[in-house]
């Protein structure tokens, strides 16, 4: 039974899920200007198998103004992950997972490289924590930005501060960089379960990055999927069915 729960969560806005016998606890974290509805359909999925759930909203998330992201660096994006975990470990679970999709991805790379966290495993969804070059998304970025402000009625306020945006938005890029330079020369010794999940037309990330992703986790068991169909916020895609079935078959084989 999927049960809504908001007291005592670390983060305002975020969705539990609790499952009926306390056994498996499972962290979602969503992707860069995302919000939980990225992940809100796999926790569910995942809930009604039995497993608890917590899905954090990053601050500065979930908004209609763009500008509301940059108030926040991906330093404080990464600190509100671990509390989350550390929040999820406290509640007593057996085993616990951490998941994440794109910038969540590479937030959950962190969690997983760390081995002060009792993890049983976990994975990213189209996550740029390996690439051949830094992270460019700047269009998509700027982009939702403008849509988001025409919707507003302020587009032309939008335009006046576009420079301010973009250069906002490339320092958080910046961050982000220095993140994945800490977590890569960690992953050789992660020597957990480690679910890989890549889509073939994602829009946003090399989808062969991956690849160089399953290179570095010489030493964890990694379970490697290749959608060739699937765009980059996998988890919503309309047809995410074998998506889903393989994220839920890595628990259940673990579990």
């Amino acid at each position: 039974m999927v049960q809504d729960n908001q007291q005592e969560l670390p983060f305002k806005g975020a969705k539990y899920f609790a499952g009926p016998d306390h056994q498996v606890g499972v962290l979602l974290l969503h992707a860069y200007t995302g919000s939980t509805r990225d992940m809100n359909l796999l926790g569910r999925l995942l809930n009604r198998q039995g497993y608890s759930v917590l899905i954090p909203l990053f601050s500065g998330h979930d908004t209609q103004d763009i500008r509301n992201v940059l108030n926040y660096s991906p330093r404080i994006w990464q600190q509100e992950a671990h509390s989350a975990l550390e929040w999820l470990l406290q509640q007593g679970f057996k085993q616990v997972f951490v998941f994440g999709l794109s910038m969540g991805g590479v937030l959950a790379g962190d969690l997983l490289s760390l081995h002060r966290y009792p993890l049983a495993g976990g994975g990213v969804f189209n996550a740029p924590l390996v690439t051949k070059e830094p992270i460019d998304i700047s269009q998509a970025f700027m982009n939702l930005g403008e849509k988001l402000a025409r919707i507003r009625g302020e587009q032309a306020d939008y335009m006046e501060e576009y420079d301010h945006i973009l250069a906002g938005h490339w320092q958080q890029m910046a961050e982000l960089e220095q993140i994945k330079q800490e977590i890569q020369p960690r992953l050789p010794q992660v020597n957990l379960p480690f679910y890989i999940g890549q889509s073939g037309q994602d829009e946003l990330i090399d989808p062969q990055d991956s690849y160089l992703l399953k290179a570095h986790l010489s030493q964890a068991e990694v379970d490697f999927h290749y959608f060739p169909y699937n765009t980059h916020s996998i988890p919503t895609n309309p047809k995410r069915h074998d998506f889903d079935q393989s994220v839920l078959a890595f628990l259940q084989a673990l579990t």
